[in-house]
């Protein structure tokens, strides 16, 4: 038995759904858009999301910009790439995690558990910890 269609010419939603239009009627002039297909939909409505908020106790800004273009883009590994011409913080946020991780993963090799055992080697270490970290508040304070 295979499962029935949904019929798309009686289905009725508005859109585009934004957080003020929740709980609300559609306006009586408002007229619904027909679509006939998901790819249909996108193009018509191009759903997008412009995030800003600010964090931490100075009030750093955070912004992300995101388009969706089909429903491979709400893939989380996809929100947190870059995509030109668009500010989003995410994807910077996602890199420097990556990076930290890595670090994290090369601090447990017997040759760097070595090298900070050199006094030398562990200035080099922490002088590019601190390279590090400037780059972090550069990020954090939109500077490029």
């Amino acid at each position: 038995m295979a499962p029935r269609e949904v019929p798309t010419e009686t289905t009725l939603s508005i859109l585009p759904m934004t957080m003020d239009r929740i709980g609300q009627e559609a306006p009586e002039d408002e007229t619904p858009t027909k679509v006939s297909s998901l790819a249909d939909a996108f193009e018509k409505f191009k759903p997008a999301i412009q995030f800003k908020t600010n964090v931490g106790e100075d009030g750093t800004e955070f912004v992300a910009d995101l388009e969706f273009r089909n429903l491979k883009d709400f893939d989380p590994r996809q929100i947190r790439s870059r995509e030109p011409g668009t500010r989003n913080d995410i994807a910077d946020l996602q890199g420097e995690i990556d990076l930290l991780q890595r670090m994290r993963e090369r601090f447990t090799l017997l040759a760097v558990k070595r090298a900070w055992e050199n006094p030398e080697q562990r200035r080099e270490m922490l002088d590019a910890v601190d390279d590090l970290q400037s780059s972090l508040r550069k990020i954090a304070d939109g500077e490029s």
